[in-house]
């Protein structure tokens, strides 16, 4: 416990108080507020009794400091001044109760020391449970990566900031090789076993302010920020390539994991997230078609249908022009 008093005298007698509560408390007291954070930032702390007036402090602000910098120790701020106001205003700041000076029994120091540590367990555990629900929300339970609902809403931030600055934004989709013959041969424990293994490994790769999603199926999504076609393609090749080398073990048998992948850059081309999304899927299913295990990126489809196009034209021009025999 961490008693946060300049006064001599009031220190002694809350200690001599505090010695007559049935628990048993180890007591240090400081003086002021900068050596209470001093000594909070090195040791373990159950709470501090927090004297509203300090030479470094006064009023509310010591409660913020420390509450900013030590969110889970549960305050307890004392004062000589009998003011209502005062003491909600310190429990809308994050104290756990008030204590007023003088008029304090030790019974009521024992019961408010105990309630307010209790109260901050719940408080923590609570936060708790509330962060862990917001991560499940936006995770995809067998993998871990993000799910699909928070794919979009990663992809529409990401979205807005690159056409904001005009940065490049590539997009991946990728999909595990055979994977149905995976689950009907070796059944779906071992397949979900090995989604999680190619999400594992296709995290490892991930670049700061990169998302990567579980797009449905065996199928993933890469959110690449700042990243034109080719660091996508290069993206691609490096983790296809450590999937390809590795070796899933189950029982005293191994296979070997395999994945298709089809990058896109946002462009003239793909203007929407959802044309964006469709130009790698498009990469993907040619990337399937043309043997697998392999990368294919968006352009060169394009560049292919623009070749398509044009000798299909030149033809088509042969043959108008060309003179009835």
């Amino acid at each position: 416990m961490l008693l946060v008093e300049d006064d001599d005298v009031d220190a002694i007698l809350f200690n001599r108080m505090l010695s007559k509560c049935a628990g048993k408390y180890c007591l240090e007291i400081c003086s002021t507020l900068a050596s209470a954070l001093d000594w909070l930032s090195e040791n373990q702390c159950d709470i501090v009794l927090l004297d509203l007036s300090l030479p470094d402090a006064f009023g509310l602000d010591g409660i913020q400091k420390i509450r900013s910098q030590f969110v889970h120790i549960p305050i307890v701020m004392m004062t000589g001044l009998d003011d209502d106001k005062m003491a909600l205003d310190a429990l809308d700041v994050g104290a756990q109760d008030y204590l007023l000076k003088g008029d304090t029994s030790s019974r009521e120091l024992e019961r408010t020391l105990r309630h307010a540590i209790q109260r901050q367990l719940i408080q923590s555990e609570n936060a708790r449970l509330v962060t862990e629900l917001k991560r499940a929300a936006r995770s995809d339970a067998l993998t871990g990566v993000l799910n699909r609902h928070a794919m979009i809403s990663e992809f529409e931030r990401h979205w807005a900031d690159s056409c904001l600055s005009n940065s490049p934004l590539s997009c991946i989709i990728l999909d595990v090789d055979y994977f149905k013959k995976i689950n009907d041969q070796l059944g779906h424990v071992i397949g979900d076993k090995v989604l999680r293994g190619v999400a594992n490994r296709i995290r490892s790769h991930a670049r700061p302010g990169d998302c990567i999603a579980r797009y449905g199926g065996e199928e993933f999504c890469v959110i690449l920020v700042d990243a034109d076609e080719d660091v996508a393609q290069a993206w691609a090749e490096q983790a296809r390539a450590d999937l390809a080398d590795w070796n899933f073990q189950f029982g005293d048998q191994q296979l070997n994991v395999t994945a298709s992948f089809g990058a896109a850059q946002r462009n003239a081309r793909t203007t929407t997230i959802e044309q964006l999304i469709d130009a790698a899927d498009h990469a993907l299913l040619n990337a399937k078609e043309t043997g697998r295990n392999r990368v294919v990126r968006s352009s060169s489809l394009n560049a292919m249908e623009s070749v398509h196009v044009t000798k299909s034209m030149i033809n088509f021009d042969a043959l108008t022009v060309c003179p009835v025999i």
